[in-house]
């Protein structure tokens, strides 16, 4: 047995704590407000006791947000729904478990926006009967679903179909809190701000605000492994165990906690594949209405080939696979994809700029693809002449065809813009976009001429001249950075499209969402009004030669082409990014096909996947990988059907 030896000061001390302490409860401290009422006096609050029973125990703590500790609730409660009957307790070392009696001493406080109990001490009274959990249901006072949850903070629930949840992301890596997690919403998910409505908007700012309150993120009590779900052991076991985007939550439980702005549900009990409701059901094959000739968009993710023997492109670095069998995999599951669209024309993005021979990868994902279909159904690819690099990047757009349906008149490189502004900051002023591949093909039944425009227009996560000089790197209405820069595009492409006659699509990643100002100015204005600006970028030029000048320039000019998509399923989705989906890859059409297209469709195979299905195995250890097309890539393909009978 040891001993332990106090000096008097330090008894006195204890003994003090204890008999200043204030006897209270759970519920008097989370109040039936956004924080405790007892914090108001900061570090100088009233020392305070509870009593409850342990329902959840951090062990170890996830990151500077989650800190060791266990989550109390109150026995009996008060039976009042608007105040919560548990709290976390930061609390190191406890020998505790689930169902303990315990009586806590110590500071109430907030953290990161969480109320918990700063323990002085803590005292095992005994065990109960474990805590039941309470079905997590809004009440008739919560002015939104962040107030619903607020009533929860710290108490064991179960997320219910009458919770009306869905999953909003799937699981993987939450950039706030640097780790892996899931995230839902409440009554459906998130549509970003500017898909459904003009940029700054009223209906715009309300998306993005009901966004904000409407997040629950589904957390582990254990940092995950690579790999793996700590409380879906079975999860990427087989190709049935996952979980997508949309997927409404059966029964999942867990204590409900605060950190980076989010409520978040530590899991406490195991969920199997029926904790989950499939809403959004894989499917093998897109769900089209069939036409005579059809044509789709896939962005291969980095297809590159130079690290395993394949030629260099122009900066001789690889964005892509880091070994063979990632490059395998990558290549078998975008193989199993474009085998499945069964398109007569495809356009590609992000594969890699290393020409047409033999070695590159054009070649090498064709010839893959030609392995598993018949003659009648093979590909070509579409050749520049007398180019094999298009351009200087190390990425690039190509486009694949089906002879036996379309033959193949002419190809030309539509250069696009760059910006050549002042330097400002650490801005060089200096941005370029990837030109458009614009073939011609004549099809065969019909005889009809189809110009088809392949792009990928500039990142949002760049930064352009005036994200920096006009607004301050702030992104007020949601475009996210280069929108002026795009807008150049947009104009610059509609222009140059308006010179060759015939039937035309403008497809590719345009990286913006469906009402943003680039796909404004391509498609229409007809919701906007008179007083919206759609400016251009300043300093641009094509080819040398100015488009806009060192003042930019408004776009009053809209081409009329055709959201194929968005006229067929307007709430179709292809993008997904942290918890919020949209549209950022389009099949735009020339309004002479209006009357000819029968349907078109996002092929939801990656989007509301997780990140985790992806070909590189960098964070994922031994997670089975499959050959199929799920998260083939991290933008879903796009289809569209014409018939020109």
């Amino acid at each position: 047995m040891t001993i332990k030896h106090y000096s008097i000061s330090l008894l006195c001390a204890l003994i003090a704590t204890s008999a200043m302490a204030k006897n209270t409860d759970i519920m008097t401290i989370q109040g039936n407000g956004a924080s405790s009422p007892l914090v108001t006096q900061g570090a100088n609050s009233s020392l305070i006791s509870v009593e409850g029973s342990v329902t959840a125990i951090q062990k170890k703590p996830l990151g500077k947000d989650v800190v060791a500790g266990f989550y109390v609730q109150d026995v009996v409660g008060d039976n009042s729904p608007l105040t919560s009957d548990g709290v976390f307790v930061v609390a190191q070392n406890t020998q505790l478990s689930i169902g303990d009696n315990v009586k806590v001493t110590g500071h109430v406080s907030e953290k990161y926006g969480l109320t918990h109990i700063q323990a002085s001490k803590v005292s095992k009274l005994g065990s109960t009967a474990t805590i039941q959990p309470i079905e997590l249901v809004p009440h008739p006072t919560d002015k939104d679903f962040a107030a619903t949850l607020e009533r929860y903070e710290g108490m064991l629930v179960t997320i219910t179909p009458k919770s009306n949840m869905v999953v909003s992301r799937s699981f993987g890596f939450d950039r706030k809190a640097r780790r892996n997690n899931m995230a839902l919403s409440y009554g459906k998910i998130n549509h970003q701000a500017n898909q459904f409505d003009w940029p700054s908007s009223k209906q715009s700012i309300a998306q993005y605000h009901s966004n904000l309150t409407r997040n629950l993120t589904v957390e582990s009590q254990v940092k995950a492994r690579s790999g793996l779900i700590p409380w879906y052991k079975d999860f990427a076991s087989t190709s049935k165990h996952h979980i997508r985007i949309g997927d409404a939550i059966k029964q999942l439980t867990g204590v409900i906690g605060f950190s980076h702005g989010q409520y978040r549900l530590y899991v406490t009990q195991p969920a199997t594949a029926h904790s989950f409701v499939h809403s959004n059901p894989r499917t093998s094959t897109p769900q089209l209405k069939q036409g005579d000739v059809s044509v789709a968009t896939f962005n291969v993710l980095n297809y590159f080939n130079s690290p395993f023997g394949g030629a260099q492109n122009p900066t001789n670095k690889s964005r892509g696979a880091s070994s063979k069998n990632e490059f395998t995999l990558q290549a078998n599951k975008i193989v199993s994809a474009i085998t499945a669209l069964d398109s007569d024309i495809i356009g590609l993005m992000e594969i890699e700029n290393n020409g047409y021979g033999k070695d590159s990868a054009l070649n090498d994902l064709v010839t893959r693809i030609n392995n598993k279909l018949p003659p009648h159904k093979q590909y070509r690819f579409a050749q520049i002449p007398n180019k094999n690099f298009i351009g200087s990047g190390a990425i690039t757009n190509q486009v694949i065809y089906r002879p036996d349906t379309v033959t193949l008149n002419d190809v030309t490189l539509i250069a696009m813009p760059v910006q050549r502004a002042p330097e400002v900051g650490k801005e060089s002023g200096k941005n370029f976009m990837r030109d458009a591949l614009t073939p011609t093909f004549t099809l065969n039944k019909s005889g009809e001429k189809l110009t088809v425009s392949i792009n990928h227009f500039k990142s949002k996560g760049s930064t352009c001249w005036e994200d920096v000089a006009l607004q301050q790197g702030r992104d007020s209405d949601h475009q996210g950075s280069c929108e002026h820069f795009r807008v150049s595009g947009a104009y610059h492409l509609g222009q140059q499209l308006a010179q060759i006659d015939g039937h035309k699509l403008i497809i590719g990643d345009l990286n913006s969402y469906a009402n943003e100002d680039p796909l404004l100015v391509l498609t229409n204005r007809d919701n906007l009004p008179s007083s919206y600006k759609i400016d251009a970028a300043r300093d641009t030029f094509v080819n040398n030669q100015p488009l806009h000048g060192n003042k930019g320039a408004v776009i009053h000019k809209s081409f009329g082409y055709i959201n194929t998509v968005a006229a067929k399923h307007p709430n179709a989705f292809g993008y997904s990014y942290k918890n919020v989906v949209g549209t950022l890859d389009y099949i735009l059409a020339s309004p002479s096909l209006s009357k000819h297209i029968v349907d078109a469709v996002e092929w939801n195979i990656n989007s509301p996947e997780s990140t985790l299905f992806e070909y590189p195995s960098k964070y994922t250890g031994k997670m089975k990988k499959f050959s199929d097309p799920y998260r083939s890539s991290d933008h879903d393909p796009i289809i569209v059907s014409l018939s020109f009978k």
